[in-house]
Formats: structure tokens, sequence, C-alpha cells
């Protein structure tokens, strides 16, 4: 039994990695079931039986996404603690590797496709609010450490901060190359200086 589920995870990991490059290239409606078949030289009848219909598959990558980004926060926090956690996390996963720009460029996909979809909106809301959770979880342990200012509104600073994230992310994909290393820490910086404490 645990040869066979580990076959499905490695099947679903290559259809995973094949759709990604996919979208990342020719956005959702170039990557048909038929087409991402073809990315694996596979069939489409095969990839059914892992994923029922598109609709499926598209969560499953939402989830494959999410789950490589938080990896890849953690990774980054290792060893550090306070405002520097923070900072070297949200730096870490903006698009400043080929693996993190097809990432951007696909979840900028979707954002795309999930107007008129109530499926996908559901989805997006669904890690929305999972994301706000961990980053007001962040700010409160640095609130609790006096490491920034008490008193503020935790959960308007959150959403105050992914959209600041998401705005840079989104605009380093627009324009390649807008900022430099140095450029992102500085943006970074700047945000999280605003919840210092003053003591």
């Amino acid at each position: 039994m645990s040869t066979l589920v580990d076959k499905q995870t490695e099947w679903r990991s290559k259809v995973a990695t094949a759709a990604l490059g996919l979208i990342s290239r020719e956005g959702l409606k170039g990557a048909s079931l038929r087409a991402i078949a073809r990315e694996l030289d596979s069939t489409t009848g095969v990839l059914t039986h892992y994923f029922r219909n598109k609709d499926e598959l598209l969560v499953f990558l939402l989830e494959t996404i999410m789950t490589r980004l938080a990896e890849i926060m953690a990774q980054a926090a290792v060893g550090t603690q306070g405002l520097e956690r923070l900072k070297v996390m949200m730096l870490a996963i903006l698009p400043t590797t080929p693996e993190l720009v097809t990432i951007w460029r696909v979840w900028l996909a979707f954002v795309g496709a999930a107007l008129g979809d109530e499926g996908l909106i559901e989805e997006h809301t669904r890690h929305y609010i999972n994301f706000k959770a961990f980053v007001r979880e962040e700010l409160t342990l640095l609130e609790a450490a006096g490491e920034i200012r008490s008193g503020l509104d935790l959960d308007f600073e959150a959403a105050a901060w992914i959209a600041t994230f998401d705005g840079i992310g989104a605009n380093m994909i627009a324009a390649p190359q807008s900022y430099s290393p140095e450029e992102l820490e500085t943006l970074v910086g700047r945000y999280l200086k605003n919840l210092e404490s003053y003591g």
C-alpha cells in the first residue's frame, strides 16, 4: 500500500511541475488537461485517473504552491528571531529565483482567472485567510516580545503587510529587475521600521 501511495504522490508531483511550468509560460487558458498530458508525454486518460477535472487539478496546484512557499519560509527563518525572522521569511519568497518567478507567475494567473469563478475565489480566500493568520501570529509574538509597538491593530497590519508584499511581488513580475536585492531589503525594512517599538 505504501509503495502505491508513494507512486501516486510522485506522479502528482510530476503533474504539478509540468502544469506550473505550462501555466507560467502560457497562462491558465493554455493549460488544458490535454496540454498538460502532452507536457508529461502521457495521455489525458492517465491524468484524469489522478484528477477528475481541471478544477481539481488547479486546487491541487494552489496547495502545492502554498506548501512550497511555507517550506522556503521555514528554511529561511532557521536561526533568526524577532523582526529579522519576519523580514527574512518575506524576502525569501519574493520572485528572486527561477522557481519563485514561476510560482508568482502562476499565482497571478490564478488571480486573473478567479474573476467570475466562484470556486477559485473561494480557494484564494481560504489561502489568504490562512496567510493573514500566519502573519498576524508573527506580529502577535513580536508585540509580546516588545519588538513592535503595543496597541497596533494587528489584523489591519497583517492585511497591510500582505498588500504591500503582494504589490512588490506583482511589480517584480510585471517589470523584471525593477528592484535590486538591496532595494528589496530597504522596502521590507522600511515597512517593519514603522512597526518597531520606540522603547
